[in-house]
């Protein structure tokens, strides 16, 4: 079996969901981008995707198959803005096969030209998450006896993570970096005397000048007029009496204003961004203080003095000149600058693999849920980077445990935790399961080995209709029931199988935002339960978010009830 597609994590588990083979080179599969399709490679094999060849990001757990040992692969999104939904096509390599891969059904990221409702949710829910870690990794803070920084990771404790994702939320708009530049008023007066005054330079050019106004000559000058007709300077100088000379004319259109135009665009742009979703915190300090900003900047662009300079040219990161680093006005441009193109590579990241940046997202609040249900046999501490990459925000290892449960001691097993040694996962298994749970394409897996029982955990991110989550969980069940009769025939134990599906929303939830809960099967012995997180969880207010916290915990509660 070669290289598969699939539409769904537990696709090749379950034969109703679309799983595609990729045969030959040169070839189109066409896929809908509304949850989390896989790309699952024989894992001797690492997919690479776009012109630079860029590497795609293992997810979930290797799994033995039909013989060979398989990985999955996650596909990204569309970092860009664009119309909502649209269709994204992207180029994959797979050792000597190349092929095209388009997804359907991709959320439109929104902007001054392309907005759309469901975008702009989906913004705020990034934005939510971002903040969050940005919480979690600022190098600023006051950290505690047991967490300590680097120059890169940073050591928290699980109280304080619990405090950033579960804890009480403030009525106000979230702090982002347009708000601090936004309120630094030293800064904005700064910026306001260089619109006004921006630095000029005096550039030499040629052209024909009259003889009563030459001032300088270079050599080009002196060898044009020796290949004049003409003994005489008159007589050279012809009917309009002028000759070649070199004249200075000033200009605005410098490396440090092209800068420093840039910052005033970009944050313009996130003025924009920041005000339309945050509107329904419109009174607040932080979203007048930007809408501010914003109006101050767009006159600053109109002043006669930046009309010249323009930023088409403007490749990025600029190498800085003597101006930026020395002058004491443009060295805080670009320092500004630094920190917009900084946040702008962390958001374009979270928007390319929304996906990943959910499934670190949603570990968190599982972590931060079995943290405060359950004592740790051992304390263990979370990392954070100071910036996402692939949507990833924490270092390995990152399950805590094991716990002591009311059913005996649960091991979590993550497979971020993994992904480094996926040869000697199924080599050399900690769990007889462990070459076989990957097949259903879950994230994390809560075991008690004192009951033999399994409880498969999915991050799931939909962006579809919710009216078709039902079907999905019940896909997902059958997949583990497959999963069971599985571990049956490999390792001849009878292991018990549950499921919990930490899954979005998507388009068409509730105005108010509250946690939904679904059970499979609707009658009988539950095996799965499935928790709807909202996209619009950023509109909360803190009693309406410490609601949907509660509803969260009492759905993880059930679910470990239901494997205890």
């Amino acid at each position: 079996m070669g290289p598969l597609l699939s539409l769904t994590p537990w696709g090749i588990q379950d034969g109703t969901s679309q799983v595609s083979t990729i045969n030959g080179d040169g070839g189109c599969s066409t896929i809908s981008g509304a949850c989390c399709p896989r790309l699952i490679v024989p894992a001797n094999l690492f997919p690479k995707y776009g012109r630079k060849g860029k590497s795609l990001p293992c997810v979930s757990f290797p799994f033995r198959w039909d013989g060979k040992i398989y990985s999955s692969f996650q596909l990204p999104a569309d970092p860009k803005p664009n119309n909502a939904p649209h269709r994204l096509p992207i180029k994959i390599s797979i050792k000597d096969i190349s092929h095209e891969i388009i997804q359907t059904d991709i959320v439109g990221r929104p902007s001054s030209k392309y907005e759309n409702e469901f975008g702009r949710s989906v913004d705020g829910f990034i934005d939510w998450q971002i903040h969050c870690f940005r919480e979690l990794s600022d190098n600023g803070l006051v950290l505690d006896e047991a967490e300590e920084k680097t120059k890169n990771v940073i050591r928290r404790n699980w109280s304080s993570v619990r405090k950033v994702w579960i804890g009480n939320k403030a009525d106000k708009a979230i702090m982002a970096l347009i708000v601090r530049l936004a309120q630094d008023v030293d800064l904005l007066r700064l910026f306001e005397t260089i619109a006004n005054h921006p630095r000029h330079i005096l550039l030499r050019h040629r052209q024909n000048t009259s003889l009563g106004r030459i001032q300088e000559l270079d050599s080009a000058c002196i060898r044009d007029f020796a290949r004049r007709p003409g003994r005489t300077i008159y007589q050279k100088a012809g009917s309009k009496q002028e000759l070649l000379s070199v004249q200075r004319v000033e200009s605005r259109d410098t490396l440090e204003n092209r800068v420093f135009t840039w910052v005033l665009g970009r944050m313009q742009e996130r003025s924009w961004n920041y005000a339309a979703t945050n509107k329904h915190h419109q009174f607040s300090s932080r979203v007048k203080f930007v809408t501010r900003c914003n109006r101050r900047c767009s006159e600053w662009q109109a002043l006669d003095g930046l009309k010249e300079v323009s930023t088409d040219h403007l490749h990025h990161p600029v190498q800085p000149n003597y101006t930026l680093q020395m002058d004491t006005r443009y060295s805080r441009v670009y320092k500004t600058y630094k920190e917009l193109l900084r946040e702008q590579h962390v958001i374009d990241d979270a928007w390319e693999w929304q996906r990943n940046l959910w499934s670190e997202s949603a570990r968190q609040l599982m972590c931060c849920a079995m943290t405060e249900f359950y004592p740790e046999d051992f304390a263990s501490t979370p990392y954070y980077r100071m910036e996402g990459e692939y949507g990833t925000w924490t270092e390995t290892p990152v399950s805590p445990g094991p716990f002591e449960t009311q059913g005996g001691t649960c091991f979590v097993v993550d497979s971020r935790d993994v992904t480094t040694s996926l040869k000697e996962w199924i080599e050399h298994p900690p769990f007889d399961f462990a070459p076989y749970v990957g097949s259903v394409g879950c994230d994390q897996v809560l075991y008690w080995p004192k009951s033999k029982t399994l409880t498969a955990v999915w991050f799931v991110y939909w962006t579809g209709p919710s009216a078709y989550i039902s079907s999905m969980i019940n896909s997902a069940g059958l997949a583990l029931r497959n999963l069971s009769s599985d571990l049956h025939r490999y390792t001849r134990t009878s292991y018990r199988c549950f499921g919990l599906m930490l899954i979005t929303e998507g388009r068409g939830s509730s105005d108010v935002p509250s946690v939904g809960q679904d059970i499979w099967p609707s009658s009988g012995a539950s095996e799965v339960v499935a928790l709807k997180i909202p996209f619009n969880i950023d509109l909360t207010s803190s009693a309406q978010f410490e609601k949907l916290i509660e509803d969260f915990k009492v759905g993880i509660q059930l679910a470990i009830d239901m494997a205890c």
